[in-house]
């Protein structure tokens, strides 16, 4: 009899235990990051169609970083990362930028031009190119999704085209989220 009710009680607690969820957001996107606005300290996009995130050490300093300065070009913002790729001769490093960042709140899309305060280069295999260099052809935008002063926090998505004498390198759904 007492075997029963232990093996009653034992089937109770386990039949009313709940599983739980994991608290990680899904990516829409399998290899990218997902597209979060938490200050999550994250970066990546489609290069060319397969994922791109700052990956390895190559002895520089950190792989992903970025700049805030309120005071300089009436608000910049900038990310610089790189991947290191073992069967390449050199590293892929990725930069983006905004200016005139004060005057703009979440919401704003900028588009890139070579005069816009939005602008983004990429040097691969040595090979380094620039949105706002004449030699090269350039378009996209960046969608500020969150700029949060009070707990410090930027996120946005991006995409865009460049090609010039290294090729044709096309960026789809990029997404960042800092804490600066």
């Amino acid at each position: 009899m007492k075997n029963k009710i232990l093996y009653t009680c034992l089937c109770f607690v386990l039949l009313s235990a709940q599983c739980k969820k994991s608290k990680q957001p899904k990516t829409d996107t399998p290899g990218l990051p997902p597209a979060t606005q938490t200050g999550a300290n994250t970066f990546g996009f489609l290069l060319n169609g397969q994922p791109w995130i700052p990956q390895g050490n190559n002895g520089s300093g950190n792989n992903l970083s970025i700049n805030y300065d309120p005071g300089m070009s009436f608000g910049t913002f900038s990310i610089a990362a790189y991947k290191v790729i073992p069967s390449a001769v050199n590293d892929n490093f990725i930069g983006l930028g905004i200016d005139s960042l004060n005057f703009y709140k979440e919401g704003h899309i900028y588009i890139l031009t070579k005069d816009a305060g939005f602008r983004a280069g990429l040097d691969i295999n040595n090979c380094f190119m620039m949105s706002n260099i004449s030699v090269v052809s350039s378009s996209g935008f960046l969608y500020l999704d969150k700029y949060d002063k009070v707990n410090r926090i930027i996120a946005g998505r991006f995409e865009l085209n460049i090609s010039g004498s290294c090729g044709n390198f096309t960026w789809t759904k990029g997404r960042f989220d800092f804490k600066f």
